[in-house]
């Protein structure tokens, strides 16, 4: 039979309906599939040890002959079971233990010779690998770098394994080339025929080597190139605004504001404005460090639109901070005769719906809210700014439906922490990127510590000490409500209040109404708390410059990028701040050495990089809301330079194709939920 990349897995000899129906399961329905199933490992048959060498805890690899099996029951009527195997190679002796595997008793007769793959454990007294990989050494010919996959119940690496030979030797075309041979001498490339060879069957650990980076730049340069086009699709419709972009906009609105902008903030401002210059719709990410000033250049985008009559919108992930920007800047806005107004889901409905009124008509020409503002009663009458305060806690269908209730709305969006370049390029590929790495003079001076659980009693008299010098401060804690391992914000509360009566402290959590939490942030702010404990919904942005510390509880329950946060929200009037740390598990070598690797960063952009690689990507591509395809084999932590080079060539293929060569098709191949 003819065997192309549209050929039907239930078309292939020996697949059959029911294994194609299991192949279905894990996304397989087609040769072109098949082939782009990468080994999750491989089982090297080259490399193994004695068995009297193996200890606890390993992945080793070993040969031994069988001596004994025996197939037990866990009860008489229990249909469970367990088949134990020793093997030896006559340095010691390994069992083997199989679960629920009964056909196994016919594999695994005497004196058959098998290599095993497996982690090493002691179970009363004796060396065991619990369902561990197998070979029987006999059938190997020339494969010593077996693949393993990803499997279903119901099918076998042995058979996943023929199935992949088979195909790859019948199959009469391979996918076309990304890069001419050129182009892919210049990188130290093979052919993709070679990559998909040699991932599921290489010959030499420099072959596997070769078809890695291959297909991982395939990977990566078919994502980047489609991120590229949707940028140029997203970009290259005039918006047909008139906007003052002259050389002195930015020193207007640097005199009307009551402080001196960075020179990173002038940059970001001046890119914006360059976007608008060359026609294009801005579509642009704006992310730095903690306290770098990103809302002021939300502010002046909502501003650069607005004094001309266009409607703007920020979007915020709380109330709170909504509320904040809406207090900040109201003043501001107004001065200027630009009207102003704060959308909130708590607000009364006849406020809501006068809102909504002055919104239609254009009586309103800034809005600040949240969730609320993309909720399809609200309908604006001329929006062409959109801001999206803290992107990463909105999903990408959310950011999108507020650019959609106007016609070449402008976007930009804003990340509380910096992101490491591989992510944004993953992530965030495309947007333009702007990176405030700028503190403005005189602020940010923290001092960070670690606590451990034994020595909280420090850490309430410092709070106390503090308190009695008129210096306020938060506690934080990771849920509201507490179980056994759980030290919950309002036990917390509770038992600060208890300790020092004579300093007033207040609760603050995402479950209380708006109300609750407008009147404790206002008393807060005029100081009439001085102990604020509070879940992470002090995270997002709130601006108490005051406030000198932080207390993290289980502090090893936050990510680094969450915790640097956390330190952002004090120190930010010139006084030296404290963020202290309070571990629960400090037992935990590897959870301290995360911590003090934290105490002792203090650039936000390196605690980034420092946490996307403890984290992994698992963490970050786990989530759809990104609106790209999982990886199938690049990893954006270890495969990072590679990544680089995929943009770099997407980027000089897409500067010579003709904007008509952006394809509604392609786009939809490359991306998920768009």
């Amino acid at each position: 039979m003819n065997i192309t990349l549209e050929t039907p897995l239930k078309d292939i000899p020996s697949v059959g309906e029911k294994r194609a129906n299991l192949l279905e399961k894990i996304g397989l329905g087609n040769v072109f599939d098949l082939l782009f199933l990468f080994p999750r490992r491989y089982l090297d048959l080259r490399n193994f040890k004695k068995i009297g060498d193996i200890v606890p805890d390993e992945i080793a690899s070993v040969k031994g002959k069988v001596l004994t099996r025996e197939e037990k029951r866990f009860h008489q009527r229990n249909r469970k079971s367990y088949l134990k195997v020793a093997i030896s190679d006559g340095s010691g002796i390994l069992f083997l233990v199989f679960f629920n595997q009964p056909y196994l008793k016919n594999v695994f007769t005497l004196d058959k010779e098998f290599f095993i793959n497996g982690r090493v454990e002691m179970f009363n007294g004796q060396m065991q690998m619990v369902n561990p990989l197998y070979e029987e050494y006999r059938q190997i010919k020339k494969d010593w770098i077996l693949p393993v996959y990803p499997l279903t119940s119901g099918l076998t690496q042995k058979y996943m394994r023929r199935l992949m030979k088979f195909i790859i030797e019948k199959v009469e075309e391979y996918p076309a080339e990304i890069l001419p041979l050129e182009e892919r001498q210049k990188l130290n490339l093979p052919n993709i025929k070679f990559a998909l060879q040699n991932i599921h069957f290489p010959r030499s650990d420099i072959n596997l080597e070769k078809a890695r980076n291959y297909l991982i730049f395939r990977e990566f340069f078919i994502l980047q190139l489609g991120l590229l086009l949707k940028k140029e699709k997203n970009q290259r419709i005039s918006s047909n605004v008139s906007v003052d972009t002259g050389e002195n906009v930015i020193d207007i609105f640097q005199s009307r504001i009551p402080f001196k902008l960075t020179k990173t903030q002038i940059q970001v401002m001046e890119d914006i404005l360059r976007d608008i210059k060359e026609g294009k719709i801005i579509s642009r990410m704006v992310h730095g460090e903690v306290g770098s000033g990103k809302t002021v250049i939300a502010v002046f985008a909502l501003w650069l639109f607005s004094r001309k009559g266009y409607q703007s919108a920020l979007l915020s992930p709380t109330e709170i901070l909504a509320e904040q920007h809406y207090i900040n800047w109201q003043k501001f806005f107004l001065e200027q005769d630009i009207p102003v107004a704060l959308l909130l889901g708590q607000l009364p409905e006849s406020e809501k719906r006068k809102i909504k009124e002055e919104i239609k008509n254009g009586k309103i020409n800034v809005l600040i809210g949240t969730h609320t503002l993309l909720t399809e009663t609200l309908e604006f009458r001329n929006l062409k700014m959109a801001v999206v305060d803290e992107l990463h806690k909105f999903g990408v269908k959310q950011r999108e439906r507020l650019k959609e209730k106007g016609e070449g709305v402008h976007y930009i969006v804003m990340s509380a922490t910096p992101i490491p370049r591989s992510v944004a390029l993953t992530f965030y590929g495309a947007l333009d990127v702007s990176v405030i790495g700028e503190i403005p003079k005189g602020e940010r001076q923290v001092g960070s510590y670690i606590f451990p659980l034994e020595e909280k009693e420090k850490v309430y008299e410092f709070i106390r000490y503090q308190g009695l010098q008129g210096k306020q401060g938060y506690v934080v804690t990771p849920a509201i409500e507490g179980n056994e391992d759980i030290e919950s914000a309002i036990e917390e509360y509770e038992r600060i209040r208890e300790k020092m009566p004579e300093i007033p402290v207040a609760i603050l959590h995402g479950r209380m109404s708006y109300t609750e939490k407008d009147e404790i942030m206002r008393r807060f702010r005029n100081k009439k708390v001085m102990v604020l404990v509070a879940t992470t919904v002090i995270e997002s942005g709130i601006d108490v410059p005051e406030s000198t510390y932080i207390i993290i509880e289980q502090a090893e329950r936050f990510g680094l990028a969450q915790l640097h946060q956390l330190r952002g929200r004090v120190g930010r009037t010139g006084d030296t701040g404290y963020c202290i740390l309070v571990p629960y598990s400090s037992d935990d070598k590897s959870i301290m050495e995360r911590l003090e690797s934290f105490v002792e960063t203090k650039s936000g952009f390196e605690i980034a990089e420092i946490d996307l690689k403890i984290r992994g990507q698992g963490d970050l591509l786990g989530v759809r809301q990104h609106g790209i395809p999982p990886l199938r084999i690049g990893n954006i932590v270890k495969d990072m330079e590679l990544l680089g080079l995929a943009r770099e060539k997407a980027e000089s293929v897409i500067r010579l194709l003709p904007q008509d060569v952006i394809k509604e098709r392609f786009l939809r191949e490359v991306f998920i939920n768009e």
